[in-house]
């Protein structure tokens, strides 16, 4: 037999001196770098405070800016739906139209009011006197320019769409006195009784007042810029020139669009004085329209200095630090190397396959711990291989090879990657009843009994179990061992719901007959967009999917509650991907639907049966026994109970690889 004693690595650089020579090392740099380190902390942690502060600024405006559209929309709706204004504007009864529109105007505070006719003219503007108190309004009409505006002939021409209807926003400049003045407007249209159009109204405030309201908001300063330009319009950081505050094209560029995350930070002086601002652009209408660039600033105080650095002090410091560390590294260094030594030795019997290696375990430190979890390894490695071999992989065949593939690589996790999936999400119903009165390992028997073809169905028509939880499994089609289209992945999933629908009633009349209680089953099922992709650390990761589209399915499941209890609901994206195969299965009931935690309602479908199928009943059946029949095995050998005539319960590779390659990924079959 051949000496593996010769192959054990040597000591050649003691551990002694890797602990000494390093402190002493650090105890010279220690004392020069202590004050630049601390200096540069300080800094950064206080940089970093007030960035964060700038863009939970930055956060507040853009609700403070939602809020004041809000109030200008509850205004123009007050005036377009007051009796009288309609039937005014038709006539073109401007002395009407002052008398019903200008008390409105003047308690809502409103800075601008214009009802407009279908040209576009003004039958009557109201506005507030710049720099006045409540009340002080003027009256007007005649004015043509408002025909000129993008936002107002959107309105003009019935422009409407799904996300805010026929309301449309703008910003545009109004002479006031000889001066150009900045105007926020919501308008809409203007309807008679008849829903004929008869004009538009706007509803407007000064930029200048809009920014003084956000500033008292959001607890800072706000500059508002023009669209592609950049020009600054209005500020609140000083009455005066504010064309120097004006954003540059690298400025504008740097903005990110709606939805990013992208905020950029600039410098800028105002008297002398240093301010930090932050970009984000100005948006409304629901975060459809881009007005222009909000720019939220802030005073940059100076930094607070950390504490000062002596050159004599650092160097008396430096020269004890280097005594002291010498002295107790000796000392350290050999109350650690004595275990550690042993430790190795112990491991080099380990690596040559010697299980019964033991370390003494003294003392309560971190030796003596990393003793006592040595002892604990191998006893694991001695009395659990087949136990790791079960459980040590947390993800399915199909995803086997792509985490492989990812760590020899160097990725630890995998990366997320957008793919159009369906997603299948299936619960039993009377489960928590039977669990709180029934014995916890009758509980997991009669769970077994069910999945028992759930897995394989699931398996046999592409479907990868991505998670089991208590009485509920969710899969995924279309994604592994490849992608597929979302017509293929829909069809899949339709098929194994039904047959998993059918092996519940199977189960149910075996159980029925035994005289067991049955139970019923919900099953969702959602097509859409979803990001699939390692879940997890380095420690552990989970392949699996998430997305909306996962939350649809596991939604809509519910909904087999108000149908009966065992039935199979899918949404309408899964409805339109199957197609020209519709004609293969037999459809129930449908309508809208509220989910619970989405804003819009869904449309969905119960499926009542199928004409043909994807997978042979020989073939479900025999995968369905085959898997069913590994069941007690399984349960024996994680267990530890001997298994046959082998007292240490190995299994064989053959029916090692059978119960990985069938063993779903999930935490219920880990708490097995």
């Amino acid at each position: 037999m051949e000496d593996r004693s010769a192959a054990s690595p040597r000591v050649r650089f003691s551990l002694l001196w890797r602990i000494t020579l390093p402190f002493m090392l650090l105890a010279m740099i220690l004392g020069f770098g202590a004050t630049y380190l601390v200096n540069r902390l300080f800094s950064e942690d206080e940089a970093r405070r007030f960035e964060r502060q700038l863009i939970n600024g930055g956060q507040q405006a853009a609700d403070s800016v939602v809020r004041a559209e809000i109030d200008l929309l509850e205004l123009e709706r007050l005036i377009a739906n007051t009796e009288g204004v309609a039937d005014a504007a038709a006539a073109a009864n401007a002395e009407d139209l002052r008398v019903r529109v200008l008390p409105l105007a003047v308690n809502a505070g409103a800075d601008v009011v214009a009802v407009l006719d279908v040209q576009g003219t003004s039958l009557l503007t109201v506005r507030r006197r710049p720099d006045a108190n409540t009340g002080d309004y003027d009256t007007l009409r005649g004015e043509a320019y408002y025909a000129q505006w993008p936002f107002v002939q959107q309105v003009l021409t019935g422009v409407s769409d799904e996300v805010v209807g026929d309301k449309h926003a703008g910003m545009e400049p109004i002479i006031l006195e000889g001066a150009e003045r900045h105007v926020f407007f919501v308008a809409g249209p203007l309807f008679d009784s008849a829903q004929t159009l008869n004009g538009a109204v706007l509803v407007g405030e000064y930029l200048d007042r809009l920014v003084a309201r956000v500033e008292d908001e959001a607890g800072a300063n706000v500059s508002i810029y023009a669209l592609g330009v950049g020009e600054a319009l209005s500020s609140t950081l000083g009455p005066g020139d504010i064309s120097s505050l004006s954003l540059t094209a690298e400025n504008l560029a740097s903005v990110g669009a709606v939805g990013e995350a992208r905020r950029p930070v600039r410098s800028i002086q105002v008297a002398d004085t240093e301010y930090w601002e932050v970009l984000t652009p100005l948006v409304v209408r629901e975060q459809t329209v881009t007005l222009g660039t909000m720019g939220i600033s802030l005073l940059r105080a100076p930094l607070q200095s950390g504490p000062g650095g002596d050159l004599t002090n650092v160097l008396r410091f430096g020269v004890v630090g280097l005594v002291l560390t010498v002295l107790i590294g000796l000392l350290l260094s050999n109350s650690i190397t004595r275990p550690l030594t042993r430790l190795v030795e112990a491991s080099a019997k380990v690596a040559m396959g010697n299980l019964e290696a033991q370390v003494p375990e003294r003392g309560s430190d971190e030796i003596g711990v990393l003793a006592k979890m040595f002892n604990q390894m191998v006893g694991g490695l001695r009395e659990g291989s087949i136990y790791r071999d079960l459980l040590g992989r947390s993800v399915t065949p199909e995803v086997r090879e792509q985490l492989r593939t990812a760590f020899s690589d160097g990725a630890l996790i995998l990366k997320g990657q957008n793919a159009e999936a369906t997603i299948l999400f299936a619960d039993f119903r009377g489960y928590t009843t039977m669990a709180e009165n029934v014995d916890p390992a009758l509980v997991m028997k009669t769970l077994n009994d069910y999945f028992a073809g759930v897995v394989p169905i699931l398996s046999l028509h592409g479907g990868v179990v991505n998670k089991f939880d208590g009485d509920a499994v969710m899969a995924f089609f279309g994604v592994l061992p490849r992608y597929l289209p979302p017509r293929v992945s829909a069809l899949q999933a339709t098929h194994a719901g039904l047959a998993m629908l059918e092996h519940i009633h199977k189960v149910n009349r075996e159980r029925e007959v035994a005289g067991k209680p049955s139970f019923q089953m919900g099953i969702g099922i959602s097509t859409g967009t979803v990001i699939a992709g390692g879940l997890g650390s380095e420690d552990r990761v989970h392949y699996t999917v998430v997305g909306d589209t996962v939350n649809t399915a596991q939604r809509i499941q519910l909904i087999s509650r108000e149908l009966g209890g065992t039935a199979l609901v899918i949404a309408e994206p899964t409805y339109r991907k199957l197609g020209a195969v519709r004609n293969q299965f037999q459809f129930g009931r449908k309508g809208e639907t509220e989910l619970k935690g989405k804003q819009k309602k869904v449309m969905v479908y119960e499926v009542l049966g199928r004409k043909s199928r994807l997978v042979g009943e020989a073939q479900l059946e025999q995968e369905v026994k085959q898997y069913t029949a590994s069941l007690p095995r399984i349960t024996q050998i994680l267990s530890g109970e001997p298994v046959d005539s082998n007292e240490k319960g190995e299994v064989s590779p053959e029916e090692r690889q059978f119960l990985q390659e069938r063993l779903p990924p999930s935490e219920g079959v880990e708490e097995l």
